[in-house]
């Protein structure tokens, strides 16, 4: 798998716990580079960003910060600790605060009583109350005081920013100023970031959800950065502009997009564009899109077309698809995202015109999907007369079979052209696993008639395969019965 972006694993978490009906405080630490999603009210387009996450070969579930697992039975605060941990596991928060203060206070000595302090501040953060908050804080402050070399001491710091985020949203003046300074610091810094950045990127998410007013030129000072060692701050502000739905917004993502001297930060810009859902934002989008001679560069521009409600943005995906000058993988992208949301009947006409002309097999099986996936009747008897079709690849047909039987169509039309197919061993063969595939009680049926009564043993053979993983309880006696013949 590529590397994916910081943005990208943020999200993971981000949708995981919109998805379990919760609103995200704070995304765990991932240690090579997190994203803080601190008091991020709503998650843009979810199903965007499930598409996204999949197309990043990313199965998202939901995630939460669980402290590692018990390192030292003889440390006499051991068992508290395994106590402490378990019902931080199963959310039981305010348990976990009581059981983490439990043990600092008995065991001061121990090895887990420094984390523990911070286990306790996070417990109590995700309680959310401004008591808890307040009680958070003091026990970052008190592992800061008597702690100072624990593990989590770093974690404590940005954790202390995303908890003042909340009791500034909450209206305390105070954690609202130390919010505001931190982020001006992000972008006040010179040279290569520091241990503090996440600590500051916290504080500029926190700032972003306050008053975007005064986030925004942070942003853009952090975004003139240039230097190879500046390209992950940079990435983590494109995310952080991108939730801000405005013209400023935009054209600050307009201007990473066209200027950012790195191709990693440039796509992250294009990516979010699509989100802006303005004619600007399209236009660039297009213009991108026909220019970009790095593959990564179009393929984000083509996804974020495909997340435009705008006119033109329809109109940039078909010339991508129909451009023979482009490559066949940007072609498919584009048609399958083109395929995604784009249903009526002059769609599919378009999809069905662009399969006669094209030579390309990938194109060809690209149009092929997107059409299954319309799932209308149209889209099946096209399908079905895509088999039937010796003019073309026998690729191809035994492609439109598969997308044709995992997209329902008929079964009795799907039976009645493996009839049709006799002497055609490779439809017939395709047929047969097609068949196999569907749980209605006609494939079985049918397979079990081509088992007893085709007069080609080869295709017997491999209608009794299939039949041997199927579940169905009338197949043993079947499979007995023919043993026995």
């Amino acid at each position: 798998m590529r590397k994916l972006s910081t943005a990208v694993l943020a999200l993971t978490w981000a949708v995981a716990s919109h998805a379990n009906g919760q609103v995200p405080s704070a995304a765990p630490v991932l240690r090579e580079g997190p994203m803080f999603l601190a008091g991020l009210s709503a998650v843009p387009d979810v199903p965007m960003i499930m598409r996204l996450l999949e197309s990043n070969g990313i199965v998202v579930r939901r995630t939460r910060l669980v402290p590692p697992p018990p390192r030292n039975t003889q440390d006499p605060a051991d068992s508290l600790y395994r106590l402490a941990r378990r019902a931080m596991a199963d959310e039981k928060y305010r348990r976990a605060a009581q059981l983490f203060v439990e043990l600092v206070e008995r065991f001061p000595h121990s090895d887990y009583a420094g984390d523990a302090l911070y286990y306790r501040a996070y417990s109590l953060y995700q309680l959310g109350s401004q008591r808890d908050l307040r009680d958070a804080i003091d026990a970052i402050e008190e592992q800061a005081r008597d702690y100072p070399d624990a593990s989590t001491r770093k974690d404590a710091k940005t954790l202390r920013t995303q908890i003042e985020s909340a009791q500034a949203r909450s209206g305390d003046a105070d954690a609202a100023q130390k919010v505001a300074e931190k982020a001006k610091m992000l972008g006040e810094e010179r040279g290569c970031p520091n241990e503090d950045d996440d600590m500051r990127i916290a504080a500029l998410q926190g700032l972003m959800q306050m008053d975007a007013e005064s986030a925004l030129p942070i942003l853009r000072q952090v975004l003139a950065k240039r230097g190879s060692c500046s390209e992950g701050l940079r990435k983590h502000a494109v995310f952080i502009v991108s939730q801000k739905r405005s013209d400023e917004a935009t054209t600050l993502l307009l201007e990473v997009a066209r200027t950012d001297p790195s191709g990693e930060v440039r796509a992250e810009a294009i990516q979010w564009l699509g989100q802006a859902h303005s004619a600007r934002a399209v236009a660039a989008l297009d213009s991108i899109a026909s220019n970009a001679t790095d593959d990564e560069i179009l393929d984000k521009a083509i996804f974020a077309l495909s997340q435009s409600r705008e006119e033109r943005s329809d109109a940039a995906l078909r010339r991508i698809a129909a451009d023979e000058r482009k490559s066949s993988h940007a072609r498919s992208q584009a048609i399958f995202w083109f395929g995604q949301t784009h249903r009526d009947a002059d769609d599919m006409r378009f999809l069905r015109e662009l399969f006669s002309r094209s030579r390309s097999e990938e194109i060809q099986g690209s149009i092929i999907q997107a059409m299954a996936q319309a799932r209308t009747s149209e889209a099946m008897r096209w399908l079905i007369d895509l088999a039937r079709d010796k003019s073309i690849s026998i690729e191809a047909r035994k492609n439109a079979l598969f997308w044709a039987g995992q997209s329902g169509a008929d079964l009795r039309q799907l039976v009645g052209l493996y009839d049709e197919m006799k002497g055609q061993t490779d439809i017939q063969n395709q047929l047969i696993f097609v068949f196999s595939q569907r749980r209605d009680r006609e494939a079985i049926d049918k397979l079990m008639d081509i088992a007893s009564n085709d007069p080609d043993r080869d295709l017997r053979k491999q209608a009794i395969f299939w039949l041997g993983q199927s579940r169905d309880p009338r197949v043993q006696k079947f499979l007995l019965d023919l043993i026995n013949r």
